[in-house]
């Protein structure tokens, strides 16, 4: 077996005449998706004598970009390649099986709604026939020639007999189709269930693209063709997290690796074979360039002052701007050493634009670090953190969590990214129990003394945590002291009792006590500054 593999050129000309025609359903058959996009595979079996055949794929989506699709053939020599975008002859879709016990279903009730409709007028017809002769005995008069009053008397007689009879039977007739009607609304409803359901499984209506192969051998052919095509945006997947703390002697997070995958291509994927990428073939995929940095000097300017409220804290929000982080890609099957792709073990089947389907991969154990984490100078609570390091050997992606503590829900929220080997630091809800509260207990601005060229500023605040709750906590809180970068700026600062690390995370001026806090204690913490500056300048 020889294969052919050959990208596909544009054309218009019209198909050899002389060439046999073989049409051809290639349903997708493998998908790697992407965050935006997938590369789709569709395949099909044929066979044809020896000579030149043209191969016909007419189930092709309406926009299918040419400059991706390849087209591989096994069995014989493939020629020209033509995709077609108007004038599509049609092809008959097999309907599925669980299509077509739906549509079975259908004529089955349709069935029973017609044989309990004539039932019903069966019935009815026995009351038709009783109610007219009713209307005969009703125009019947007494008889003139009577030979007795006795005769009279028996005429009459029969008369009643019989109009009561009639009516009887009338009235039972009745009450007997009256008894169809709840089957009826019965049958009815399910009816409509069941058209709802063949509707929900019919593939949509859409417009098709053709793709046309040329194929020849000097032998007969027994041969596959497989086509790859490429779709931007109606395809994807994204991850969903179920995180799992319990706390105790060996505290440890659980975190369940669930996907989303959708696509809405216009087709219906029936048994395809899944590949998850983290390659984003839509992002960018060549480096920045860098202009030149000219730098000038010139005559200042009168600065205008600057508007308070939303433009002034723009201003903030860019100078304090941290440089981007760029995401990196590692993964647990290396395809090029940079991106990452997850093979689903079954085929999976999911229905053109209806449906987020939700695949299970796997769960990861971490052991963690748990703590209360508190900030009385923005909180009124502390909050249950976990910090754990990534021992699983492979990348985290970010996407959607829900944060379960002890098995009770808390919240949903953005599972970080997380290389391998990385520390990862998650919060699992507020602790009502442990309360935290900022007290400035004295603040005072004003020229330093009498005879002075400077300004000065003193504060002194308590920050402190109680704890309400009935067992121990181990607490990290932090707080802030001011720092200068400017000479003329002289800040001092003290911090009782001394700071566990006097520089959190790297930041300056934050600091941060490790405290074991018992039920019912409280920890304060006391904080005091003092800034001096030139009094013709002013403090920010």
């Amino acid at each position: 077996m020889t294969r052919h593999f050959l990208p596909v050129a544009l054309t218009t000309f019209a198909l050899p005449l002389w060439a046999d025609t073989i049409p051809l359903s290639a349903p997708v058959s493998a998908a790697t998706l992407y965050a935006d996009g997938a590369t789709l595979t569709r395949t099909a079996t044929f066979t044809a004598p020896a000579g030149s055949h043209d191969l016909l794929i007419t189930n092709l989506p309406e926009e299918i970009d040419p400059t991706t699709v390849r087209v591989a053939i096994d069995g014989a020599t493939l020629g020209a390649v033509t995709v077609r975008f108007a004038k599509v002859p049609p092809i008959a879709e097999l309907d599925s099986a669980t299509l077509e016990a739906a549509k079975a279903e259908v004529d089955r009730i349709e069935a029973a709604l017609r044989a309990t409709r004539d039932e019903q007028a069966d019935v009815l017809m026995q009351a038709d026939a009783a109610n007219a002769r009713l209307g005969y005995l009703n125009r019947l008069q007494s008889p003139q020639d009577a030979a007795s009053p006795e005769a009279l008397t028996q005429t009459l007689a029969i008369i009643g007999q019989e109009t009561l009879k009639a009516r009887q039977e009338a009235a039972a007739s009745q009450r007997a189709a009256r008894a169809f009607e709840q089957t009826l609304e019965d049958l009815a409803e399910a009816l409509s269930d069941a058209r709802a359901t063949v509707e929900a499984l019919t593939p949509p209506e859409t417009e098709k693209s053709m793709l046309a192969a040329e194929v020849s051998s000097d032998q007969p052919i027994n041969g596959s063709v497989t086509l790859v095509h490429r779709t931007d945006w109606d395809a994807g997947w994204q991850p969903v997290y179920d995180l799992h703390l319990t706390t105790g002697e060996a505290p440890e997070l659980r975190i369940h690796r669930n996907v989303f995958v959708f696509q809405d291509t216009g087709e219906d994927w029936n048994d395809v074979d899944v590949t998850l990428s983290t390659s984003r073939p839509n992002a960018q995929a060549s480096p920045s360039g860098l202009a030149p940095w000219r730098r000038r000097i010139e005559t200042p300017q009168p600065v205008m002052p600057k508007n308070a409220g939303r433009l002034a804290m723009v201003d903030e929000a860019e100078s304090q701007m941290a440089e981007p982080v760029m995401e990196t890609a590692a993964i647990p099957t290396f395809d090029d050493g940079i991106n990452a792709t997850y093979v689903y073990p079954t085929p999976v089947s999911i229905n053109s634009g209806t449906e987020a389907l939700r695949l299970a991969l796997d769960t990861i154990d971490l052991t963690s670090d748990v703590y209360a984490f508190a900030n009385p100078m923005r909180d009124e609570t502390a909050f249950v953190m976990a910090e754990s390091v990534n021992t699983s050997g492979e990348l985290i992606l970010n996407g959607a969590a829900d944060f379960y503590l002890n098995d009770v829900f808390v919240t949903q929220n953005e599972m970080p990214l997380v290389a391998a080997g990385d520390d990862v630091k998650l919060s699992f809800g507020a602790i009502p129990g442990l309360r935290l509260t900022d007290t400035v207990t004295q603040k005072v601005t004003g020229d330093k003394g009498v005879l002075t060229s400077r300004n000065q500023q003193t504060e002194t605040r308590i920050l402190a945590a109680e704890n309400l709750t009935d067992q121990s906590w181990a607490l990290r809180l932090i707080g802030r002291v001011p720092y200068s970068e400017q000479q003329d700026l002289l800040i001092s600062s003290q911090a009782t009792p001394t700071p566990t690390n006097p520089q959190y995370e790297d930041q300056r001026g934050i600091l941060m006590w490790a405290h074991t806090l018992e039920a019912g204690q409280t920890f304060n913490v006391e904080l005091s500054h003092e800034i001096q500056w030139p009094l013709e300048m002013i403090l920010r």
